[in-house]
């Protein structure tokens, strides 16, 4: 009795991530289409704060930074 009962929630726990992951795979692709947009592909943006601020201080320029989760579950 207790193994069909496990056995039962595993197969419903399966069974009810499946949406999930199609979910992340909608974000995910939604996210790559985003990112190869040409304003965001040949914008000049950097994704490493870092190198973004070394650049920022070799120019004498300063830093837009936007962060965001938008795109994560």
């Amino acid at each position: 009795m207790k193994a069909s009962l496990i056995s039962a929630f595993l197969v419903v726990g399966i069974l009810s991530a499946a949406p999930l992951a199609a979910q992340d795979d909608d974000l995910v692709a939604k996210y790559e289409a985003k990112i190869a947009e040409s304003w965001v592909a040949h914008g000049g943006w950097s994704e490493d704060l870092t190198a973004a601020l070394a650049r920022a201080k070799r120019e004498n320029k300063v830093v837009f930074a936007y962060f965001t989760r938008s795109y994560s579950p």
